[in-house]
C-alpha cells in the first residue's frame, strides 16, 4: 500500500466518522439524546451498525467527540490570545468565557456533553484535555513574569483553581436553571464575577 493510498483511506475513515457524528448531532437536537437510537444514527449515516461501533464504542461517546471538538475551537482561540500583548488577567477571563460559550448554543444537548465531559476530564491519556491546562498554565506563567500574578502560587494550583470555578460555574447553569439553592444564574457575567474573584487573590498587591 503506498503513502498516497494509506492518505485516501484514513481521510475516508474520517469523512465517515463525521458523517456519523454529524447525522447522531442532528437527531440528537431534534429527537433528545435518550429518545435516540443507534439504528436511527446508523440509517441517517446510511452505514451499518458495526461500522458506527468501529468510530463510536456507544452512544455516549459521539458526546464525547462533540466535547473534544468543542475543545479544540477553544484551544485555537486560546493560541491567538497569547500572542495579544493585553493582561493576563483579561486573556484568561475570555477564554474561559469563549469556551463556555458553545455550551449556550443548546443548552439541552450540553448538559450531556457536560456529563460526558466529566467521566473523561481526569483521564491521563486525554491529550487535548492536557494541552487546555497546558495553554491555561502558559497564560498564568506569563502573568507572573509580567509581575501581575503571584509567584508564590504554582500555575499547576492557579489553573486547578479557576478550571473548578468553570466547571462549577457551567455546571449550575446547565442543571439548576431555575434553583440550585442559591437562584439561577447567567452564565457570562457570573462566571466573569467568580473568576474575576479569584484572579483578586492571585494578583500581585501592585497589580490588583
Amino acid at each position: 500500500m503506498t503513502l498516497t493510498d494509506l492518505s485516501r483511506r484514513e481521510r475516508k475513515k474520517e469523512e465517515t466518522r463525521r458523517r456519523i457524528f454529524e447525522a447522531a448531532v442532528e437527531l440528537f437536537r431534534t429527537k433528545g439524546f435518550d429518545a435516540t437510537t443507534v439504528e436511527e444514527i446508523t440509517e441517517k449515516a446510511d452505514v451499518g451498525r458495526g461500522t458506527f461501533f468501529n468510530y463510536f464504542p456507544r452512544k455516549e461517546s459521539v458526546l464525547a467527540w462533540l466535547s473534544e471538538e468543542k475543545l479544540l475551537v477553544a484551544e485555537e482561540h486560546g493560541a491567538a490570545l497569547l500572542a495579544e500583548d493585553r493582561p493576563a488577567r483579561e486573556k484568561l477571563i475570555e477564554l474561559f468565557a469563549f469556551e463556555a460559550s458553545a455550551y449556550e448554543t443548546d443548552r439541552e444537548m450540553s448538559r450531556y456533553v457536560f456529563s460526558e465531559k466529566m467521566k473523561l476530564a481526569f483521564v491521563p491519556t486525554r491529550e487535548v484535555e492536557m494541552r487546555w491546562q497546558t495553554l491555561i498554565m502558559e497564560l498564568i506563567t506569563r502573568g507572573q513574569a509580567q509581575g501581575e500574578l503571584r509567584t508564590d502560587v504554582s500555575a499547576e494550583r492557579a489553573e486547578g483553581l479557576l478550571t473548578s470555578v468553570y466547571i462549577v460555574t457551567l455546571y449550575h447553569w446547565l442543571f439548576c436553571p431555575e434553583d440550585c439553592g442559591r437562584g439561577a444564574v447567567d452564565l457570562q457575567p457570573e462566571l466573569h464575577a467568580r473568576l474575576s474573584i479569584v484572579l483578586d487573590g492571585l494578583a500581585e498587591r501592585g497589580a490588583r
